[in-house]
């Protein structure tokens, strides 16, 4: 594991190259003014990890979640990218949500989302835990994943080794004796799969065993939310954005 050497003495050109090499390796995810995507909003994370703490995470990154190592980036560059960080102002969050958080609780109370998802210790396991969503993903985000969940979904972030892979990966399986089941990859190997359905149930294939194995990206097992009025729709989002964990 890679350690932080000392902050260097960084100057307006690294800033400027740490700018390009952000918007090239960590925008798609982070989006390309740092406010968050796929990955966390990043203003404010020099303040709160320091500088050395960011270059550790970009050389090593967060095991256990989508963060892998920036392997394209050397010592040089992943400071340069810590240089561009450092200009964010940590009070500028990026986008805010427009809704009212207490009335988007009552669209997903109303609408059964506590079955897949758990805030706190409370609620299903099936999809993402939620506790924390709103520290970890922008508005715009939540929004667009509302609508069409297949889409952009997280990385694998239960598989450490698999980080860089697709999470909530619907996969339909047919085994030799007629064994259908369609559900969601929770482990995978080169001799075996487990997939959890709907509801809960989780089935464990040897792959000798299996006929057809067929995975189905761009598909979900959560449904749209397309159906909502724009009202409810920035309501749930606001109340998504407002669960930011323990402060």
């Amino acid at each position: 594991m890679t350690e932080a050497p000392p902050v260097p003495q960084f100057t307006p050109e690294d800033i400027k190259e740490g700018k390009s090499l952000f918007q090239g390796e960590c925008g798609e995810c982070h989006g390309v003014d740092g406010s968050g995507a796929v990955g966390p909003n990043l203003h404010g994370a020099i303040q709160k990890r320091g500088a050395q703490g960011v270059f550790l995470v970009i050389r090593n990154g967060i095991p256990g979640t989508g963060m892998a190592p920036v392997s394209n980036l050397n010592n040089k560059r992943a400071w340069q990218v810590v240089a561009y960080l450092q200009t964010f102002n940590s009070a500028d969050t990026g986008e805010a949500a427009t809704g009212d958080p207490a009335k988007g609780k009552e669209v997903y109370e109303a609408n059964g989302c506590a079955t897949c998802h758990t805030i706190g210790d409370q609620g299903g396991g099936v999809g993402p835990d939620l506790t924390r969503i709103g520290a970890s993903r922008s508005p715009k985000y939540l929004h667009d994943f509302l609508l069409d969940p297949g889409k952009n979904p997280p990385a694998d972030a239960r598989l450490p080794e698999r980080g860089q892979f697709t999470g909530y990966l619907v996969t339909h399986v047919v085994t030799k004796d007629g064994q259908d089941v369609t559900g969601i990859r929770v482990n995978e190997d080169t001799f075996s799969i487990q997939l959890r359905d709907v509801g809960g149930h989780f089935y464990s294939f040897e792959k000798t065993n299996i006929a057809t194995l067929e995975t189905e990206p761009g598909k979900s097992v959560m449904p749209s939310f397309s159906n909502l009025s724009s009202t409810d729709m920035d309501n749930l989002v606001a109340f998504l954005s407002s669960l930011k964990g323990a402060q």
